[in-house]
């Protein structure tokens, strides 16, 4: 959702009049979509169900090829194959593939593949394109972003963390394989400030301040927290709902580990989507498993929980794919009261 926003805002800098479609809201637009009159439609994609090999991209942008939807895919192997078999929907000769170099399972996935591909890292001087000359202000980045040896932008986040930083360098290759302007990507980044449920602010309470984020996976949770970490408050407090009980199941151990980097993580219930709990499981098991967690068998439990915890210099973060967003803004609502 971020990169997809991040396309948006270039796209839009550039003058490209583009079509859009996200899976959550863009101040931008005031909404998830927009319905342009350019050649341009930015789309995100999920790899559940294989419903992204229903798209025919002409730029295919790969973030992370990692083990998530085990509910459908068998293994991480069968993921990587059908992440291939996306790539291979653009066209040879004039598409594009824009992937992920630091993602180990990307490079696995794309192996040998006969399509353009162009590859985004860090720091990897292998790759097409990478960050130079990192700094941080206030848990910002400013960086160069350096295509082929040459700068091809100089950009000013207002979103923390070095996940979006990949994710604006990912942004950035979309829009140079399709001929748009560094100062495209300069004007359109400088004005990004998040989507939706994207470490969005939600108010204060009590001088806590309040942020909500749809993270639901390890290796988002590790983005988030590790970023939220950076930012220089007191304590982080997470109130925390897992996404489905087969994906909790199945990456239990790494729930735990991340979780772990919050100083307070309150567990709300799992957030069962679409599955019945066949399996038994529950959020108290991920509580028990996490020094100084709480387990709330409901939303209102986590307000509660959250309410007796604020004080200022707090950090609070309602996270999670569910309507976890709803503990923090019944929250929020009380103070207003």
């Amino acid at each position: 959702t971020t990169t997809t926003s991040m396309c948006t805002h270039i796209f839009m800098a550039a003058e490209q009049d583009p079509t859009v479609m996200i899976g959550g809201t863009l101040p931008l637009l005031h909404s998830g979509y927009r319905v342009g009159h350019g050649d341009t439609i930015i789309l995100e994609s999920c790899e559940y169900c294989n419903s992204f090999l229903s798209f025919y991209p002409t730029v295919a942008v790969i973030l992370n090829v990692e083990a998530d939807h085990l509910d459908f895919f068998k293994d991480l192997g069968d993921i990587q194959h059908s992440f291939r078999s996306f790539a291979e929907l653009v066209p040879q000769e004039t598409g594009h593939v824009v992937a992920n170099y630091d993602n180990a399972s990307a490079r696995t996935a794309l192996n040998g593949l006969d399509r353009p591909l162009f590859w985004f890292s860090l720091h990897d001087p292998k790759a097409d394109c990478r960050a130079e000359h990192i700094t941080w202000a206030d848990g910002l980045p400013n960086f160069d972003i350096v295509i082929h040896g040459e700068v091809y932008a100089h950009v000013e986040l207002k979103v923390g963390g070095e996940h979006n930083i990949c994710n604006a360098l990912a942004a950035a290759s979309a829009a140079y394989v399709l001929g748009l302007p560094g100062s495209a990507v300069e004007t359109g980044l400088v004005g990004f400030t998040g989507a939706g449920r994207r470490f969005e602010y939600k108010g204060e309470y009590h001088g806590a301040k309040v942020y909500d984020d749809y993270a639901h996976h390890p290796d988002e949770l590790h983005a988030l927290l590790t970023m939220a970490r950076q930012l220089g408050y007191q304590r982080l407090v997470v109130a925390f709902q897992p996404h489905t009980y087969s994906r909790t199941a199945k990456l239990f151990d790494r729930f735990v580990e991340e979780l772990k980097l919050a100083d307070v993580a309150i567990l709300a219930e799992i957030y069962a989507a679409r599955e019945q709990n066949t399996m038994g499981i529950s959020s108290a098991d991920l509580a028990r498993n996490i020094p100084g967690s709480v387990y709330c068998s409901t939303l209102d439990k986590v307000t509660a929980q959250l309410r007796e915890l604020a004080r200022p210099g707090d950090l609070i973060l309602t996270v999670g794919a569910g309507d976890i967003y709803r503990a923090g803004e019944k929250l929020l609502s009380e103070t207003e009261d």
